[in-house]
């Protein structure tokens, strides 16, 4: 319920009382407050632990900034070190992995890379990226049938993520590999594809798994 206070005249002997307390709370020292840190923080009612892993969070954060500017100027060891800072920092970054194991990828470290990718993967189960990303690395070392189980595995995530569409159909082309479910696979790409050489190529391969499927029926 609102208090109505237009008509009320405060007393004079209110007026004291309250001018009393006013001079005893202006009169209370200003540094003292006991619920309050240096740093101005509150910590009587906070999470240390919360206070701790959020400053570690943004240490990492400062790691992995630095780390994409440094892979921008091509500087890649570096990049890597920064990376690693990261996750020396805090281990649960999506980022750091997914991105270290790029970079180690471009180095032809594939086994690391893979490591990389698979904390990530574990880290955002949602995300298509990390799987797709073992599929590239697999496939780029000619190990065609765990690349194409990857890339199935990004497209359980996302079925239209086109990268894995892609990586897809070129590892059951490595496989020989001809069925409903790459002609799917290659449907789906061709609704979603811009660049004139992958339209090329999905439209070759449509043509090699229907012919393979046609010989197979008769």
């Amino acid at each position: 319920m609102r208090s109505n206070t237009t008509n009320t005249k405060p007393s004079r002997a209110g007026l004291s009382v309250s001018c009393v307390l006013l001079c005893v709370l202006l009169a209370a020292p200003l540094g003292c407050s006991t619920t309050t840190t240096r740093s101005g923080a509150r910590d009587n009612n906070g999470d240390p632990v919360a206070a701790y892993s959020a400053r570690r969070q943004a240490q990492a954060l400062e790691f992995i900034r630095k780390a994409e500017a440094l892979e921008a100027q091509g500087k890649d060891d570096e990049a890597i070190l920064a990376y690693r800072q990261a996750l020396e920092t805090k281990n649960d970054m999506f980022a750091a992995w997914n991105n270290l194991g790029h970079l180690l990828m471009k180095q032809d470290n594939y086994a690391d890379a893979v490591s990389s990718f698979q904390v990530a993967s574990r880290l955002q189960p949602g995300d298509p990226r990390p799987e797709y990303n073992i599929g590239l690395a697999y496939q780029r070392v000619g190990w065609a049938q765990d690349s194409f189980l990857h890339f199935e595995l990004a497209l359980d995530r996302d079925p239209v993520y086109l990268p894995a569409l892609r990586g897809a159909v070129r590892s059951a082309e490595m496989l020989g590999q001809a069925d409903q479910s790459v002609l799917d696979y290659i449907r789906s790409a061709q609704l979603r594809e811009t660049n004139e050489q992958w339209k090329t190529y999905f439209q070759r391969q449509r043509v090699r798994i229907e012919s393979q499927m046609s010989l197979g029926r008769d």
